[in-house]
């Protein structure tokens, strides 16, 4: 009997060997990898609407509501300081006070009796120099209803600088802002009718966009009022407050219409909107004083001397 080759097997079990150490040294597949955590963005946190007196801080020019049988009032607009050897400040462009609010008094008066509904004196004209004594008569006078003083103000610590190339100003830009000024050494009912023409026109030049003052360089001299923000009463000493808020016999307030330190709030006021929205604002609070409206709260029917501090 013949004996076969032993070749082929052992072929086939060299072959089988290498297959399974050539498997024993393969690497093994590689492990799956997460993938990475998708993390959302942080929302976009809104920016803060600009603050007047900013360049882009809005204004709101309001629309006018007269309640029926409003009739014409009596406004005697007086523009503060030009009295002899009284220009009043001198702003952060170097313009006195005086020409200030001549500007603004005499475009108020004309948007005030475009309405219809008022009649309206302004104190004095450019090159005029009337006492306050005499503005008072012509206003007793004339039988104004309302005393209304347009004036500027200047706070804080000022520094000069160079405003053109011939002049240096002293400028503050941390006081910004408007207030409406009374004084309570009065008895009733007069004392309530100044406390809410003061309080009626601080609200509508608010709700149009101006910024009130805060009152931080007020201290001793007025005290804020405890409901309406840009509203003060005078703290003056006696026989030291203020001719136009004591002496009118009708009710009477000051209107300080800004900061005339700050560089920002002096370029608005020179605006045009700026005028159009603070003769709305001035208009309608003349309004509410004279007919408030339901929703209003009442005056007080006590002095304000009663609750605020006295230096």
């Amino acid at each position: 009997m013949s004996k076969s080759p032993t070749w082929p097997l052992l072929l086939i079990l060299g072959l089988s060997a290498g297959c399974e150490e050539q498997a024993r040294a393969a690497p093994p597949p590689p492990e799956a990898v997460p993938a990475p955590a998708v993390i959302a963005a942080p929302a976009p946190v809104p920016e803060a609407p600009p603050r007047w007196p900013a360049a882009s801080a809005p204004l709101t020019v309001a629309r006018v509501e007269f309640p029926k049988g409003f009739g014409k009032k009596r406004i005697y607009l007086d523009a503060g300081h030009g009295a002899p050897g009284n220009e009043g400040n001198t702003s952060v462009i170097c313009e006195p006070e005086e020409a200030h609010t001549l500007r603004v008094a005499e475009d108020l008066a004309k948007r005030l009796e475009a309405t219809g509904h008022f009649l309206v004196k302004v104190s004095r004209k450019a090159g005029q120099r009337p006492t306050y004594q005499t503005r008072l008569e012509e206003a007793e006078r004339w039988r104004a209803q309302l005393f209304v003083s347009i004036h500027s103000d200047t706070r804080g610590e000022a520094r000069w600088w160079q405003s053109s190339l011939d002049q240096v100003c002293l400028r503050n830009d941390t006081a910004p802002g408007y207030s409406v000024l009374y004084a309570d050494d009065i008895p009733e009912p007069l004392l309530s009718q100044r406390h809410t023409l003061a309080r009626t026109l601080a609200r509508r030049m608010g709700d149009a966009g101006f910024l009130p003052y805060g009152g931080e360089d007020y201290v001793g001299l007025y005290a804020p009022d405890s409901e309406q923000p840009g509203t003060f009463v005078s703290r003056h000493l006696p026989g030291q407050r203020i001719f136009v808020l004591r002496k009118p016999p009708m009710p009477s307030v000051i209107i300080e219409t800004h900061h005339a330190l700050d560089l920002e709030e002096v370029a608005r006021w020179r605006e045009e909107r700026t005028l159009e929205a603070f003769a709305a604002a001035v208009t309608q609070g003349l309004v509410d004083a004279f007919a408030p409206p339901p929703s209003a709260p009442p005056a007080p029917q006590v002095s304000t001397r009663a609750t605020l501090p006295v230096p």
